[in-house]
């Protein structure tokens, strides 16, 4: 079970309902890339089959654990793309 922030639960999940807890739950168990943020939190950002092979990224607390957000990185799918980023 995933661990969540009450930013996740009372903003995230609503502005973007289509991002399933499996595939949170797989990227960051299998993730393409990870970086180290400056304010300390962690992104994961992987590959999604289901939603048409869309890059999804995870950001946690500084734990790696506790999901702050998660949404459809466009950017990083476009520099993917352009074979500038792992896939």
């Amino acid at each position: 079970m995933v661990k969540t922030t009450d930013y996740f639960e009372d903003f995230a999940r609503h502005k973007h309902p289509e991002v399933q807890r499996e595939w949170i739950e797989r990227v960051l168990a299998n993730p393409v890339k990870t970086e180290q943020q400056e304010n300390r939190r962690i992104s994961y950002w992987g590959n999604i089959v289901e939603a048409n092979n869309r890059v999804l990224r995870v950001i946690t607390l500084d734990d790696g654990e506790t999901v702050h957000n998660a949404f459809f990185d466009r950017n990083f799918y476009r520099r993917q793309q352009r074979g500038e980023e792992p896939r």
